[in-house]
Formats: C-alpha cells, sequence, structure tokens
C-alpha cells in the first residue's frame, strides 16, 4: 500500500512538474544572434589563422612536384697552380627532390587533415562561445532576480516602519519597535547596494562579450538529447589532431625512402686545343637504408598514442558530466514544487503575522522574523526556477549543442 502511495506521489510531481512555466520553451532569436559577437571577441580565433596558414602551406607543398629544397651547386677547376695546361673546368646547375607517389598521396592527406582540422576548430570554438554566452546570460538573469529580490524585502520593511511609526505616535507600541523597524530597514538597503553591485559586474561583462547590455527576453531552453560523442565538439577537434598525427605517421612511412634528387646543369670544359660545352642530368636514389627512420616511426607513433588517450579520455569525461547535469536538473525540478510549497507558506505566515502585529498579539521581533523568512522563501522560489533553467543549459552545453542548433 505504502509503495502504491509512493508512486502515485511521484507520478503527479512528474506532472506537475512538466505543467511548469518556463522548462521547456525554446531560446529567442535575439539571444541567437548574440552568439556571433562572442565569436568576435575570442582571443582563441587567431588559432584559426594559425591553422589556415598551415592548411595553405601544406596545399602549396601538396602541388608542387618539388618535394624539398632547391640548392644551386657550383664547381669549378683550374690548373694554373699545378700544371698549368690551361685547363679550367666549369659546372654549374641546381639539385632538388622530387616526389614518389606514395609520397606525393601522404603529403596530400596531410594537407586534407588540417582541412578537417580547420572546420572543427571552427565549430569547437563556436561551442566554446555558447558555454560563454549561456554562463553570462544566467549569471546576469539570476543577479537580476536577487535585486528585485532584495528591492522587494527593502519596500516591504520600508512599509512596515511606516505602520510601526504610526502606532509609535498613537502611543499602541513602545519606541523600540520603531528601532528594530529602522535597523531592518537599514540591513535592507545594505543588501540592495551589494546585490546591485553584483548585477552591475554581470552587466559589465555580458556587455563587454556581446556589445550589448540588455539581456534578450527569452533565454530559456528547451532540453535536449545529447549528441553521440564521435559528433560531439570537442571530440570532434580532439580526433581532427589525431587524423593529422595519423596522416603524418603515413607520410614518414612513405619516406622509407627517400625522395630521389635531380641534379640539372650545365658543363664548360676548356684546354689550350678545345673548348667545349654540355648539359647535365643526374639522378640520385636512395636505397631505403637510413638507420635513422624507425626512431621516426616510433615517435610519431607515441605521439599518436597520446592523442588516441586523448580521446578516449575526452570521452569518458563528457559522458560523467552529462550525467551529472542530467542530475543536478533532476535535483532543481524536484527543488522547484518543495520551494513553491514554501513560499505559499510563508506568504501566508507573513499576512497573519501582520494581522496579529496590528492587533498586538505578537512583538516586533516575531513580525520582522517572519517577513525575513518569507522574502527568503521568495527568493529561493524564484532562483530556483532560474537554476533550473541554468541547468538545462549547462546540459545542453555539455551535450555538445551549439546555441541556435535544434532549439
Amino acid at each position: 500500500m505504502k509503495l502504491k502511495n509512493s508512486l502515485k506521489f511521484s507520478a503527479l510531481l512528474m506532472m506537475k512538474l512538466c505543467l511548469l512555466p518556463n522548462l521547456s520553451f525554446a531560446v529567442s532569436k535575439d539571444f541567437v544572434n548574440l552568439l556571433d559577437n562572442i565569436i568576435e571577441q575570442q582571443p582563441e580565433q587567431q588559432i584559426i589563422q594559425g591553422i589556415q596558414e598551415l592548411h595553405s602551406a601544406n596545399h602549396t607543398l601538396s602541388n608542387s612536384w618539388i618535394s624539398g629544397d632547391v640548392e644551386l651547386i657550383v664547381h669549378h677547376e683550374n690548373d694554373a697552380l699545378t700544371d698549368n695546361d690551361d685547363y679550367k673546368n666549369w659546372q654549374v646547375g641546381v639539385e632538388f627532390p622530387i616526389w614518389l607517389p606514395d609520397q606525393k598521396n601522404a603529403q596530400k592527406q596531410v594537407t586534407a587533415s588540417y582541412g578537417q582540422e580547420l572546420s572543427a576548430q571552427q565549430h569547437y570554438l563556436r561551442w566554446l562561445a555558447s558555454n560563454n554566452l549561456r554562463r553570462l546570460a544566467w549569471n546576469q538573469q539570476i543577479a537580476t532576480i536577487e535585486v528585485e529580490a532584495a528591492r522587494s524585502a527593502l519596500q516591504k520593511s520600508q512599509s512596515l516602519k511606516h505602520k510601526v511609526q504610526q502606532k509609535v505616535k498613537a502611543g499602541e507600541s513602545p519606541r523600540i519597535d520603531l528601532l528594530l523597524a529602522n535597523k531592518a530597514v537599514s540591513k535592507q538597503q545594505n543588501q540592495l547596494v551589494q546585490k546591485q553591485s553584483h548585477l552591475t559586474i554581470s552587466q559589465n561583462q555580458f556587455q563587454k562579450w556581446t556589445q550589448t547590455r540588455q539581456l534578450p527576453q527569452s533565454i530559456q531552453e528547451r532540453t535536449l538529447s545529447p549528441v553521440s560523442l564521435d559528433q560531439h565538439p570537442k571530440i570532434i577537434k580532439l580526433n581532427s589532431t589525431l587524423q593529422i598525427s595519423q596522416a603524418q605517421l603515413e607520410k614518414i612511412k612513405s619516406f622509407k625512402k627517400e625522395s630521389p634528387r635531380l641534379f640539372l646543369g650545365a658543363q664548360n670544359d676548356k684546354d689550350r686545343n678545345s673548348e667545349n660545352t654540355s648539359l647535365m642530368f643526374e639522378v640520385s636514389i636512395p636505397l631505403g637504408m637510413n638507420p635513422g627512420y624507425s626512431p621516426k616511426i616510433a615517435q610519431e607513433k607515441r605521439n599518436l598514442y597520446e592523442k588516441q588517450a586523448l580521446v578516449d579520455k575526452a570521452k569518458m569525461q563528457i559522458e560523467l558530466e552529462i550525467f551529472q547535469a542530467q542530475q543536478t536538473l533532476a535535483s532543481a525540478k524536484q527543488s522547484i514544487h518543495f520551494s513553491k510549497q514554501q513560499y505559499d507558506i510563508s506568504q501566508e505566515a507573513l499576512t497573519m503575522s501582520e494581522s496579529a502585529y496590528q492587533l498586538g498579539e505578537i512583538n516586533i521581533q516575531n513580525l520582522l522574523l517572519v517577513q525575513q523568512q518569507s522574502a527568503e522563501a521568495k527568493l529561493n522560489y524564484k532562483l530556483v526556477q532560474a537554476r533550473t533553467g541554468q541547468a538545462i543549459a549547462d546540459l545542453n552545453q555539455i551535450s555538445g549543442h551549439i546555441l541556435g542548433t535544434q532549439q
């Protein structure tokens, strides 16, 4: 019987949670548009320029039929200090390496991997920008709620002070009641100043990143299912660097035999009786017996293993953080129901206490205590609602969703 009642209560609680406002809305277009302003302010955008330069340089190398530096070679012979037969020989030309087919294909794959990294990095930075925008927006939203609550509490205290002044003038209350009421007003004024300072800081940070001080009307997201780990922006980025290492490894393997080297030049032979000029062509073909080949392969494999470990570790961390975010959201949703109950009870208690004070049934200390508890319950209820929205945003963020996609 207890189990049935428990299940019935849980079902009713879930129904209420589903009907609660502001839990399934989509963010406004104005909010999503701020993402571009955040991206423009990102210091990490400099990384994009570096990757672009790498991609461009490797693309140029892939399109060249020369695989390395061009060397100018000058050779001269003269027997003036030996036999003195008036023999002279001049050779001048250039020597350079050329691609083997496997080496050319490996270099093209390196170029393609940098292109993939460029796309992955842009996607990743947009995801980071989404995180920044979500954090800034909800920090300002919560700070605004706290300021409004502090202002409301101050108005309540000022209203009570006015009533106490009238009762003291009428001789219905002692002067200490007015002193305590003034103390409560002073306390609320101080709290309002502090909360306004926090709000100003939040607004300043929001404005610095978004270039606007106005928080869009709707920042509430709906809960989205996590993307597959392989499609997560962070994993895509890490995989792109892993693919670069794989491409570099294949390139090193392709250089088990170094590139053939060509020499193109001209030669001039001169002695007392004749002078002859000829063109020269020379090919140097490595045999693939370089003892430094194996250490290079081993080093690149180590880099590959380290980057694969980073990918695997990141996947485990993301799964853990998603689970934690889901639990935080579930807890926040349940807190809404209970904080609403506490808020309703505190409001009723405050109304009764105010009437009892007017009738002289309770003293000012009791009324101030109930008033403080009522203000705290109201603030807690509003904060729980806001933090539920923030928990949804956090869950969507760690799940790999960028603002403006699937909203």
